[in-house]
């Protein structure tokens, strides 16, 4: 009885403890949110005042104030950039059009048709048959399950071209997988493999990520013409090959440990997966309009209508025919990350109209001749600029403005543009916390919202974001020969 109560109050002490420490955790970090802003504000160098006025200084203190408050986890994701969003019109720092850029911007509609596609894959039940199908009919060791997920991802980066699109559609049937496990560890090894599937590989693909296309953009018409599709996958195909190995590594040493489903439980799972029957009308067209999503993204070069809206109108067929109802809608479409992804991206066309990519692009210069002339210690130098950078910045300005800048300085050199383009492709869209990337926003909410978002899952995401990221870093450093024969360099 005494040992009871002796471990009842060391538990009680422990709780009490760890309450404490996360109140002072909070303090200090409202104390940095408050002091560093202004901080900034009166102490930012002269050039960068000279070069984008006192709007320019304002908004990179609410920028700094608003990644504290994303490093210490004061608030949800979504409310420090909706906050830099709305005091940038309320001090009238740009014009209102440009503060709401992100708002009316493809990408907010393209995620949103992906959540409804989500969505009706859910509601359905048909991330639930095909949960149950992966469990029951493939082999049960403890590998099987989390490789499947990431093989699934890396499939979708084939034809969908929006890691966030891609991580709408895994995310459930990763939730649903995670459910069927009591193991938090196991839970954890689940989501990252869904997560890193949709995402690793993304600038291997072409199709991959629109950045892909954006970082085109950049290059004269004939090196735009031979990086097709095909001449991107051959070029990229060592820096696969070594990112796919580092999610080898990491699904080896993470599964070590855990154990297979029993054969009780699959047994359980098995006649479940059996009293399902046949498909039903829902399910049927979850999947007609999956069909339907994917021929229309495979004849975009006959049909040239964007993705966003195709993706839009089949959600809206979807609803005419009952297929999803206004219930599913406020409960399954993740509206907090939508927010998120709308205010972040606007941070872009304001970062330009304040100057700010003028001010990177004379501390820069520099850095495109060192990777000119001299690849391995440039790509390494270039790994810090960007991680640093994008602890404060989101992926896509990062890449717009560090790209002019290195396309801008390396005109008369022998290295390819489009290594110097890809190199920050694949830097840039690394992150570490979930603040850094819509995809970890997205995936973090809808954890939170199942009460999945344990402490082993957190430690997972993170140990395994600074894995990944040393993993680009390796894959960039590995290509180099490769490169060197592709007459690339």
């Amino acid at each position: 009885m005494n040992d009871i109560l002796d471990k009842s109050a060391l538990e009680s002490a422990e709780i009490k403890s760890s309450i404490k420490s996360e109140a002072l955790f909070k303090l200090i970090g409202w104390l940095v949110t408050l002091s560093l802003p202004l901080l900034l504000f009166f102490k930012l160098p002269q050039q960068v005042v000279e070069q984008s006025g006192s709007e320019g200084v304002i908004f990179l203190a609410l920028i700094a104030g608003a990644v504290s408050m994303w490093v210490f986890r004061l608030t949800p994701n979504f409310v420090p950039s909706l906050l830099v969003t709305v005091l940038s019109v309320i001090l009238n720092l740009a014009p209102r059009d440009v503060v709401m850029a992100g708002f009316g911007s493809n990408v907010i509609f393209l995620v949103l048709g992906m959540f409804l596609f989500a969505a009706m894959i859910s509601s359905s039940g048909l991330a639930r048959r095909i949960s149950l199908w992966l469990i029951t009919s493939l082999p049960n060791n403890r590998f099987t399950q989390p490789f499947i997920l990431f093989g699934l991802g890396v499939s979708l980066s084939t034809l969908i071209p929006s890691p966030l699109g891609r991580s709408a559609i895994m995310t459930p049937l990763a939730l649903d997988l995670a459910r069927l496990s009591n193991n938090p560890h196991r839970q954890a090894t689940l989501q990252v493999s869904a997560l890193q599937g949709g995402f690793l590989l993304c600038t291997v693909f072409l199709t991959g990520n629109p950045l892909n296309f954006v970082m085109l953009g950049f290059l004269d018409m004939q090196t735009q013409f031979y990086f097709q599709w095909g001449n991107w996958l051959q070029s990229t195909f060592i820096a696969g090959l070594v990112l796919l190995a580092f999610y080898l590594l990491w699904l080896l040493w993470r599964c070590r440990h855990e154990e297979t489903v029993s054969s009780h439980e699959i047994e359980r799972l098995r006649q479940e997966f059996k009293s399902l029957g046949g498909l039903d009308n829902k399910e049927k067209g979850a999947m007609v309009s999956m069909m339907i999503l994917v021929g229309a993204i495979l004849t975009m070069s006959f049909h040239h209508i964007e993705l966003a809206w195709i993706a839009l109108f089949i959600a809206m067929a979807v609803f005419l025919f009952d297929g999803l109802t206004v219930a599913d809608m406020r409960s399954r479409v993740d509206w907090p990350t939508l927010l998120f992804i709308a205010s972040i991206v606007s941070w872009g066309p304001m970062i330009q109209h304040l100057n700010l990519d003028l001010l990177v692009f004379e501390h820069l210069k520099w850095l495109g001749i060192y990777i000119s002339n001299r690849p391995l210690e440039g790509i390494l130098l270039l790994s810090l600029v960007v991680f640093g950078t994008r602890l404060f910045f989101p992926g896509a300005p990062t890449f717009v403005i560090l790209m002019s800048v290195l396309i801008s300085v390396s005109g008369s050199s022998a290295l390819s543009p489009w290594v110097l383009g890809f190199c920050l492709l694949l830097l840039s869209e690394s992150f570490i916390f979930s603040y850094q990337h819509g995809v970890a926003a997205q995936v973090g909410s809808a954890l939170s919202d199942e009460q999945l978002l344990h402490k082993d899952m957190q430690k997972a995401f993170l140990t395994s974001n600074i894995w990944f990221c040393f993993a680009r870093v390796v894959a960039l450093c590995a290509s180099l020969t490769y490169w060197s024969h592709q007459a690339l360099i």
